[in-house]
């Protein structure tokens, strides 16, 4: 089993949260679905490690995303 499969659950949820909430107005939607695809390429890798920050980021994306009031599916 990928030993990042926690983070790669939690970028699947925040990818399905963008995805599923159309009329909520989020600056740099591509972009920001862009990096999470490209993430999730990524960590899907057995032998991935995380970047200094990564894990880090998903926490702080999840937090802009409740801000902006993207919910949680």
């Amino acid at each position: 089993m990928n030993p990042h499969h926690e983070h790669l659950v939690h970028a699947r949820a925040l990818r399905a949260d963008i995805l599923a909430a159309p009329g909520v107005w989020l600056p740099r939607r591509e972009i920001l679905l862009d990096w999470l695809n490209k993430f999730l390429q990524r960590v899907a890798v057995a032998n991935y490690e995380l970047g200094e920050t990564e894990a880090a980021d998903l926490v702080a994306l999840d937090k802009f995303l409740r801000k902006r009031s993207v919910p949680a599916a």
